[in-house]
């Protein structure tokens, strides 16, 4: 089956948890690289980051507040999350305007019946 490759990408300007991306309906994704960026260039940044299982109404922790370091990035090379119809990948960070999250993914069509 092929997929599409995507990439999704939200600049925090606050310290609520954010939707970064959720899966469509009639598709499965598969999470293959995360970046968390650090834009501040003086002060690290707590980042958090969650996935919601729609269909167990259930959310759970991936990373959690995980200090990066002033302009510097983490990454979740290779990461290969599955993430069904509705599912919801989020992200938050420790001070606003300070964490930018980038996900690159692929899309796979589920068609119905």
């Amino acid at each position: 089956m092929m997929g599409r490759l995507k990439n999704s990408a939200v600049s925090l300007s606050d310290t609520n948890l954010t939707a970064v991306y959720t899966t469509p309906t009639n598709f499965t994704t598969v999470v293959r690289d995360i970046f968390l960026t650090n834009v501040d260039g003086t002060s690290a940044v707590d980042a958090t980051l969650k996935y919601t299982d729609t269909s167990a109404s259930a959310t759970y922790a991936l990373l959690s507040t995980k200090s990066i370091a002033a302009d510097s990035y983490l990454r979740l090379e290779n990461a290969n999350i599955v993430l069904e119809e509705g599912d919801i990948l989020k992200a938050q960070a420790g001070a606003g305007n300070d964490l930018t999250v980038s996900i690159f993914l692929e899309e796979f069509h589920r068609p119905q019946g």
